[in-house]
């Protein structure tokens, strides 16, 4: 017999290195972050190990740090904690089966930087004056304080409006203490700490420093007769404490809070009044207000008062209406309840020499205002006076005052050199031309050159003249010559004993006929002759005849006739431009400023 012996050989598997997933960085935190991966095949054989491999730096599988998370198939997870915050790390998940190690793709994560965490320290140790004021920082948020601090004040929200107080950098505790303070004031304080991320706040707290004395004042005596008067004070602050006793202190001499009497006159703040009675006419008293809280007893100014008696209290005030011939002067009087004569001395010098009574008679304690109207005066001259106030104990005087009448409304006449008259006009204590000048000469006799050529006209360097649109015919009587302003620079422009005003000279014009806003108007003569339609709130109030003779340029182009009025002042504004009024048809405001000196312009003289 015959046996036989099958042999049955198992085909061996193959084995291959694992299949594994780095998995995506999630919870992450200034210090920590979950980290992990997925091994989805195992090649063959069994899983021995798998995790992650972290660091700092690229490929941490050979710089960094090994995390064994388990063997086998599936997802593995692993939070890392530790970590410095702000900065970037690198992973890479692993597997490891009989053949060998497999790596998953390598990602990164950068941990997150937090704003610091920090507490407003509770005051203490405050007073009158101090206080300690600090915080604490409980979390850095994962980085370097580089600042701290208070933020303080006496209004809320002390980070806006407030004073920054720094305390050093670091973690824990800080603080410092406030001096100076004022005392019954309440104080806001806010911590504050920054770090790479920014700035972080603690709540915002308040205190209160203690109290101080009261704030009194000393009322102004009322309702004074001969035998009474009303007195009292005015406490505007408790200092913090309740006001438990307030009143004042009188007598007939000076400090009548050592040698005069005491008027208990209720509790609390504000106003407190009470009469005294029985008083002496004719005498002078002294009274001081006060005021008691915990702290102590403080005081008001000490006043005093004269019962009545005395004589009349008499202010001469600022005159009014004051024109070339007349004024009206003022004067307050006190005729502290006696009938009182007032009279307005007034002349040449201060010996006076005239006089009027005003019609009142005042007779009250109040301050009155009285006045008289005088007329018959002259244009342009310096007066003298003052107020003679009478009653049955005598007579005051003011001190001496002076005025100068104005010359508004003065009519005249100059001659240029080469004899043509001028009508003038006064305004406020000024004299002016009517008129624009049309002379053609300088008042030393030497011609005034002529340019009619453009070209020749934007060359000047010197003195010069033109007529508008070079037509003397329609221009010479109503708008004058055309001058640039190097003729106004030469002084003998306008007729000896007059000059071509100034800068300030212009303003002063202005503010006396009332303003820049409405000058023009003031100045410009009415109409549309020679002023294009509206000629905006022109009324000519002072005569002045302002006409649009418009204006050469510098390149010899003529233009705005009827439209602007232009004229020079001797005010250089700088090498290539000066001063000049202007005044527009559509505009009733008087416009001052500056322009180039080879404009050609027209001229109003000012007399000296």
């Amino acid at each position: 017999m015959m046996f036989f012996t099958y042999f049955a050989c198992e085909k061996e598997e193959k084995v291959e290195l694992p299949l594994v997933e780095t998995a995506s960085v999630d919870e992450i935190y200034n210090t920590s972050a979950r980290i992990g991966g997925r091994v989805s095949d195992n090649g063959g054989a069994e899983i021995t190990d798998r995790g992650v491999y972290w660091g700092t730096s690229h490929n941490p599988e050979t710089s960094g740090t090994k995390l064994q998370l388990g063997t086998g198939l599936g997802v593995f997870y692993e939070t890392l904690t530790g970590l410095t915050s702000g900065t970037k790390y690198y992973v890479k998940a692993f597997a490891t089966n009989s053949l060998g190690t497999s790596y998953g793709n390598e990602t990164f994560f950068t941990t997150q930087i937090n704003l610091p965490t920090v507490i407003t320290s509770a005051v203490t140790e405050y007073t009158s004056t101090s206080a300690k004021i600090g915080g604490v920082i409980s979390d850095n948020g994962g980085f370097e304080i580089t600042q701290r601090g208070v933020f303080w004040g006496t209004e809320p929200d002390p980070r806006l409006k407030g004073t920054r107080l720094l305390m050093g950098s670091g973690d824990g505790e800080f603080s410092q203490t406030l001096t100076a303070l004022d005392r019954a004031i309440t104080y806001y304080v806010r911590a504050f700490a920054t770090n790479i991320k920014g700035t972080a706040y603690g709540e915002e707290i308040s205190f209160s420093t203690e109290p101080e004395l009261p704030v009194v004042f000393t009322a102004t005596v009322s309702s004074i007769t001969a035998y009474s008067a009303i007195v009292g004070g005015n406490i505007s602050s408790g200092g913090g404490a309740d006001v438990t006793e307030r009143g004042i202190f009188w007598g007939t001499t000076t400090d009548p809070v050592t040698t005069g009497t005491k008027i208990i006159i209720g509790t609390g703040t504000g106003n407190f009044v009470d009469t005294l009675d029985n008083l002496n006419p004719g005498m002078d008293y002294y009274i001081v207000a006060y005021a008691v809280n915990s702290i102590g007893t403080s005081y008001g100014e000490e006043k005093s008062f004269r019962t009545l008696g005395e004589l009349p209290a008499i202010t001469a005030l600022d005159y009014t209406e004051l024109t070339a011939t007349s004024i009206t002067l003022n004067g307050l009087v006190n005729a502290n309840d006696l009938s009182t004569t007032i009279h307005f001395e007034y002349g040449l010098t201060d010996s006076y020499g005239n006089s009027k009574e005003a019609s009142d008679s005042p007779t009250s304690e109040n301050d009155d205002t009285i006045s008289v109207n005088i007329t018959g005066l002259e244009p342009g001259i310096l007066y003298h006076f003052r107020i003679k106030a009478e009653n049955d104990l005598g007579i005051v005087y003011t001190e001496d005052g002076t005025f100068t009448t104005v010359i508004t409304g003065i009519t005249g006449t100059v001659k240029d050199i080469e004899g043509n008259t001028y009508q003038t006009i006064g305004i406020g204590y000024q004299q002016w031309m009517k008129e624009n000048l049309k002379s053609v000469k300088f008042n030393n006799g030497d011609s005034i050159p002529l340019t009619e050529n453009d070209s020749i006209w934007a060359q000047l360097t010197g003195p010069g003249y033109c007529w508008y649109g070079n037509d003397s015919t329609a221009n010479y009587y109503i708008y004058g010559a055309l001058y640039n302003w190097y003729a106004v620079e030469s002084g003998k422009l306008c007729p000896s004993g007059w000059h071509v005003p100034t800068n300030d000279d212009i303003t002063e014009l202005i503010t006396y006929v009332g303003n820049s806003g409405v000058a023009g108007g003031m100045l410009k003569e009415t109409g549309t002759s020679n002023w294009n339609s509206p000629n905006t709130g022109a009324t000519n109030e002072f005569n002045f005849n302002a006409l649009a003779g418009g204006k050469r340029m510098p390149d010899g182009i003529f233009d705005f006739k009827k439209v602007e009025g232009n004229w020079w002042t001797s005010t250089g504004y700088s090498t290539l431009n000066a001063n000049y009024l202007n005044i527009l048809f559509n505009y009733s405001n008087a416009f001052q400023g500056y322009t180039n000196k080879k404009n050609g312009m027209s001229v109003r003289c000012l007399k000296d």
